[in-house]
């Protein structure tokens, strides 16, 4: 009974969000640094939201300094609102630019396409002030249980904000999933990091978050870590929470939903659980007979999906060596693109400046790894030719 009023309390609590549920400090110069922190892009994933208010209470009671300023933003009010994880579209697949176009002009008109321009809306007004950088720190769960773990383009500005969070990282999302808020905030030259804070509705998923963004505030310098003593711990228990496992995973498979199969996770799989090549993962139903969905490769289980909507079954990862994260920051620094255009099979996009074209029936043998090692990720598939594109490294 306990447990029902508690949830039917809380329910109430996130019907009544407001877009913005915090901004520290309210005044003052836009010098420094503008975080950005959203939590409920997923309205079925609360904790977010939870720990934004939370750090939000503790920064305006203790009236700390800031050399910027954070803003905290509710996703998707309305699904928050009903704990579900959208209403028409996923929202976390329309940060394209030609439906952010869209929405900018007032052409659409459905529910996420609200939230959206009411979310751009507060994004560019805080963007107009000017500041000197800008941060993204987008906080998600997991409908599986499993250790807290950060997503981000492979950029030299987004890993020191990845890596001050002692959880591994996952990199080639954006190569696999279209649409994030993540990949667009960065293309538009921001730094931008992604929490998986853990399972959707257990309390140390919220604790999760809470720690992530007080380290966030430090590592991006609008805290000094002298005003923040229980930094330590914090840092702690996100170190103890992914103890003995990988400080980076790449990604390397995503197996998509079609619209209208009917998508069965098998029970008992968690974030980075390891996982054999023909292992039995799934049952999907696609209309004609229920058949197993079998893992094409051995590797980490991530994000099995354990909940009613979205159109990811699951990711399948692999460890990646910090050795050559290093390695390509030195090789990027040096600014030695021009080596890729010499491989067999790549070329610059004449119609595309800053993108190569490359040659699947030529370019075999390791080419997408060195390409990733330059931070190059790929774009989209046109016939025999792959489209590869690079961000910027703004550090």
């Amino acid at each position: 009974a306990a447990r029902g009023v508690n949830a039917r309390a809380e329910a109430a609590d996130l019907a009544g969000l407001p877009r913005e549920l915090g901004v520290w400090p309210r005044a003052g110069e836009p010098r420094g640094t503008l975080l950005f922190v959203v939590g409920g892009l997923h309205g079925n994933e609360p904790a977010g939201v939870h720990a934004i208010r939370t750090v939000f209470a503790e920064l305006e009671r203790r009236a700390l300094p800031l050399a910027g300023r954070v803003v905290g933003l509710v996703g998707n009010r309305a699904a928050v609102a009903r704990g579900r994880r959208y209403a028409e579209a996923d929202l976390n697949r329309l940060w394209t630019e030609e439906h952010v176009a869209a929405v900018r002009r007032g052409e659409l008109a459905s529910a996420e396409a609200r939230e959206q321009a009411e979310l751009l809306a507060h994004l560019d007004l805080h963007l107009a002030a000017g500041f000197e950088r800008v941060v993204l720190l987008d906080l998600h769960s997991t409908s599986a249980g499993g250790a807290p773990f950060t997503i981000h383009s492979d950029t030299l500005q987004n890993r020191p904000i990845a890596f001050a969070l002692p959880v591994p990282v996952l990199l080639g999302l954006e190569e696999r999933v279209q649409g994030t808020l993540l990949s667009w905030f960065a293309d538009q030259g921001h730094a931008a990091v992604c929490l998986e804070g853990g399972q959707n509705d257990v309390p140390s998923t919220v604790e999760n978050h809470v720690a992530a963004l007080w380290l966030t505030l430090a590592s991006t310098g609008l805290l000094a870590e002298h005003d923040l003593p229980e930094l330590a711990r914090h840092r702690a228990r996100l170190a103890n929470s992914a103890r003995n496992l990988p400080a980076v995973v790449e990604l390397r498979y995503r197996y998509g939903i079609d619209a209208g199969a009917t998508f069965e996770m098998l029970p008992g799989f968690q974030n980075f659980q390891p996982v054999r090549r023909g292992e039995v993962l799934a049952r999907i139903d696609t209309g004609g007979g229920a058949a197993d969905v079998a893992s094409p490769l051995a590797g980490r289980m991530l994000m099995p999906r354990y909940q009613a909507l979205g159109d990811d079954g699951f990711l399948l990862g692999r460890e990646v060596r910090p050795f050559w994260l290093g390695l390509s920051g030195l090789v990027r620094r040096a600014r030695l693109d021009w080596v890729v255009r010499t491989l067999p099979g790549v070329a610059a996009d004449r119609a595309r400046p800053g993108e190569l074209s490359v040659d699947r029936r030529i370019a075999r043998w390791f080419t997408v790894e060195i390409l990733h090692l330059f931070g190059y990720r790929w774009r989209a598939r046109e016939g025999r030719r792959v489209r590869f594109v690079r961000r910027r490294d703004s550090a």
